[in-house]
């Protein structure tokens, strides 16, 4: 739903972006830093401090959403550039709900349903992408919503509610995706 929005937001961040492009910091190091970021909200979370955390998340998906804007600011679009974003966007999901996790603040089961709800929906994009399907965005709850969940959950410190949300949209999304890919491959 929300990367309806990226055409409106594409030159807003690109004027955001200008003055990285201008400190010679690559669209990879940008999404580097934003994984690190994460790391910290993750840590966060398992100490307790929910608020932080999704403060800290907020900072780390802004610089998350920056990369992609570098590299065609700068013309550095690249077939790395976009499976280095994609790969670490998993392993920065993974990172989020295993400190919500090991803090305690929701079930560990309900945390690794929101996780491997949130895995089957972008690789059920990628398998379509690849079979044929067309760009495959559809869905009630892609990556942006999911974060949006998690971070005002957070701040509100009630993550555990943001979590079994996420869990039953991730779920419906994939489902969502799966019919969308019939469709199309049919």
């Amino acid at each position: 739903m929300l990367s309806k929005l990226r055409p409106i937001t594409k030159k807003y961040l690109e004027r955001i972006a200008s003055p990285l492009a201008k400190a010679g910091i690559t669209p990879n190091q940008l999404t580097v830093i934003g994984l690190l970021i994460t790391f910290a909200s993750a840590y966060e979370f398992y100490l307790g401090n929910q608020i932080i955390a999704g403060l800290i998340l907020i900072f780390g998906s802004f610089i998350d959403a920056l990369d992609g804007s570098l590299a065609r600011l700068t013309g550095r679009v690249t077939r790395f550039g976009g499976f280095l974003d994609s790969t670490l966007d998993r392993i920065s999901d993974a990172a989020v709900l295993f400190g919500i996790a090991l803090g305690e603040l929701v079930d560990w089961r309900m945390a690794f349903l929101a996780l491997i709800g949130s895995y089957m929906v972008s690789y059920a994009r990628c398998r379509a992408e690849l079979a044929g399907s067309g760009t495959l965005a559809v869905g009630i709850a892609e990556r942006g919503e999911r974060l949006i969940i998690i971070i005002v959950t957070a701040i509100l410190n009630i993550v555990w509610v943001g979590v079994y949300l996420v869990a039953v949209l991730a779920w419906i999304t994939f489902i969502q995706r799966v019919i969308e890919a019939k469709k199309r491959l049919e």
